[in-house]
């Protein structure tokens, strides 16, 4: 997605940026604002937060070329980084809890994006995410076509990779963001996305035991899973978003 961007000009650029926010409803415009501006400053914090820990752990930084920092220097600079660090993760805070706020409004949020999650793991961010990537349901005449946009049309057991050369068939960005739910979701393990997960590792193990004693099989095993739930999630998200739009539609 990002190559495709390169050569454009401002103008393109604006244009793209306009058609891709027509997409999205209109009840969620003020949400996917707030979220774009929380996803800037938390790019932004996580830097300064690396920043600092490279400061504070190795007392080297990169203009030092590798050599050690005096310590009345490295002072200042942990000083300065610190305070850097927490205004941009009050900056954080701030815009997320007003995107949060701003998406508990919208029926969109309430009745497709909360409710495909069934309740786990789907907070402001994940659920900007989705909607900046995928848009509009309509946008994808099957589910198939979603599954394909999102890069898990699995083959011989195995996701689509990256080929050097080659142009990526799916989107990056919403691939990332099904993973980081469920991620969530294998961080609770009384819940229920969880207890799928773990269901699909014993059919595998059970049904397809010739796949453990390859090696990683076990990590093969945990990732097939994975896509399992995932495809699982977004069907639901597919088929919620499509009676949304034709109802809101109307």
């Amino acid at each position: 997605m990002g190559e495709e961007k390169k050569g454009l000009s401002y103008e393109e650029l604006v244009e793209r940026f306009r058609q891709k926010v027509a997409s999205i409803p209109e009840e969620c415009h003020k949400a996917i604002m707030l979220w774009m501006s929380a996803k800037e400053v938390q790019k932004a914090r996580i830097a300064a937060e690396n920043n600092l820990r490279q400061v504070i752990e190795t007392g080297k930084k990169v203009f030092y070329a590798g050599s050690e920092i005096p310590d009345e220097i490295k002072s200042v600079m942990v000083r300065g980084d610190q305070k850097y660090f927490d205004v941009l993760r009050k900056q954080e805070a701030s815009f997320t809890r007003a995107c949060d706020n701003a998406f508990k409004e919208t029926r969109w949020f309430n009745d497709v994006a909360v409710p495909a999650a069934e309740g786990e793991g789907m907070g402001p961010m994940m659920a900007g995410e989705l909607l900046w990537t995928i848009g509009s349901a309509h946008r994808f005449p099957s589910f198939g076509r979603l599954v394909r946009y999102a890069g898990l049309d699995v083959q011989n057991g195995k996701a689509p990779k990256r080929q050097k050369g080659q142009p990526v068939t799916w989107n990056p960005q919403l691939r990332t963001a099904l993973y980081k739910l469920s991620e969530n979701w294998n961080r609770n393990p009384e819940g229920i996305w969880r207890a799928r997960w773990d269901g699909w590792k014993v059919w595998y193990a059970e049904n397809r035991p010739h796949i453990l004693d390859e090696k990683g099989g076990k990590g093969h095993i945990h990732d097939m899973a994975r896509r399992k739930v995932q495809r699982e999630f977004l069907r639901n998200l597919y088929g919620l978003w499509w009676e949304y739009e034709e109802e809101t539609s109307c």
